[in-house]
């Protein structure tokens, strides 16, 4: 993890992402963190310090169960914001966030800036949206298809470059299951013919 504090680098990706539309509040104090993959931007035993907003990168948000298996809830890709349930309820971060990929972020300190934050309509309705976004995005893969099988296919057929996987985490991060859920799907369809492997992690539908 590398912190930069130069206020013109973060000045420009306020604007280039159109997050400064989202404030009314002036003057906040934005500085850039970058991730390695593999690293969290947040754990659920650490108490979050800054709204994290997902400028570049994929991050998975998961957390795991009595057995200590991980289950996946989503994956943000390129965008998202992270700290907004912990900023309403006062809580420790409810999920693991872990860098997919590299990850940039626009970090803001979030309870030297409470007072103006809550006092700030534009920026509650913003926080509004993105609590929203994540419910959609979890639903839609738990819900209109619910076996894992079928989400899978789904995801090769229609959001998949050349209908080939990207990595197994990745997927699985996308898909809302654990890594051994998916590759007892991947073996299946392998046995059957449906698909074949292309690399490490890489299966492609023939």
């Amino acid at each position: 993890m590398e912190k930069r504090y130069e206020k013109r680098q973060a000045d420009y990706w306020l604007k280039k992402t159109g997050l400064a539309d989202q404030f009314d509040t002036k003057g906040l104090d934005f500085f850039i963190i970058q991730y390695q993959k593999g690293e969290f931007l947040s754990r659920q035993e650490q108490p979050i310090e800054c709204f994290q907003f997902i400028i570049s990168g994929d991050v998975a948000l998961y957390y795991l169960d009595e057995n200590g298996e991980r289950r996946n809830v989503v994956l943000m890709e390129g965008r998202g914001l992270l700290g907004d349930m912990e900023f309403v309820v006062g809580a420790l971060p409810a999920f693991f966030s872990e860098a997919v990929t590299p990850v940039t972020v626009l970090a803001l300190p979030m309870e030297k800036n409470r007072r103006r934050l809550e006092g700030d309509c534009r920026f509650l309705m913003y926080l509004l949206r993105q609590a929203s976004q994540i419910k959609i995005l979890t639903a839609r893969n738990q819900v209109v298809l619910s076996g894992l099988k079928e989400r899978f296919f789904y995801h090769l057929k229609y959001e998949c470059p050349n209908q080939m996987t990207a990595g197994m985490d990745r997927t699985a991060a996308k898909l809302s299951c654990s890594r051994r859920q998916l590759q007892r799907v991947v073996k299946e369809l392998l046995e059957q013919g449906v698909l074949e492997k292309r690399g490490r992690g890489a299966y492609q539908l023939k």
